[in-house]
């Protein structure tokens, strides 16, 4: 029991039902308000934000398997967090919350386009970027979710160990990088979607209050 309680003693098992129940709160709160993307990926689009730089970009289908990797990411490092440590997994929910606020006033007020290329391929690589098309209209793009949210996941990791930190890091410099390689986004989304995740990570750090438990 003492070697339990030494592994899982900040997470949700052991912090008290009121601890429980705020992150059953945020739990709730990020699964609808990941739903709320939906509602608002559609035209017309007022910003279109190509450059030249997006157009000497490739298309590298191999990315798309980063690319499609967010969701699980996202749930694996929630639960881990959820059960290891509490105040971890709150400032990643709130950060979380405050990058889809801020996106979905942009999305909203400022809606956003990116020009998809014709696909050539015949390979399962292209196939699956035909799939990520089909089933994600081409707005809701600045700033970028992928980039935003899956920075948002190796910032807590980084704080959670370090060590992880540094695995979390890679593969979210990889979600990141799809995200242009597989034209979902322009650079400037992702320059959009690192400036929020970092700043949103940041404020909540600071304001939550250092005496939850986790």
């Amino acid at each position: 029991m003492n070697e339990i309680k030494r592994i899982f003693g900040r997470g949700v098992l052991f912090t008290g039902w009121k601890n429980a129940l705020a992150c059953i709160a945020l739990a709730v709160a990020v699964f609808f308000a990941n739903e709320i993307y939906f509602l608002l990926n559609h035209g017309p689009a007022i910003l279109n934000l190509r450059t030249p730089l997006d157009d000497a970009i490739p298309v590298v289908p191999v990315f798309v398997i980063p690319y499609v990797s967010l969701n699980p990411y996202v749930y694996f490092t929630l639960v881990a967090l959820l059960l290891f440590r509490t105040r971890i997994f709150q400032s990643a929910a709130l950060a979380m919350l405050g990058a889809w606020a801020v996106s979905y006033l942009f999305y909203f007020f400022l809606q956003s386009e990116v020009l998809r290329p014709m696909l050539a391929g015949t390979d399962a690589f292209t196939q699956m970027i035909r799939t990520v098309y089909a089933g994600d209209n081409p707005y809701n793009c600045f700033p970028s979710l992928h980039t935003s949210i899956s920075t948002i996941m190796a910032i807590h990791w980084w704080r959670a160990d370090r060590r992880l930190g540094v695995i979390a890091a890679v593969w979210t410099a990889l979600i990141v990088a799809s995200t242009v390689f597989i034209k979902q986004h322009y650079v400037a989304d992702v320059a959009g979607g690192l400036a929020l995740a970092f700043g949103v990570a940041w404020l909540v750090w600071r304001l939550l209050p250092h005496k939850t438990a986790g």
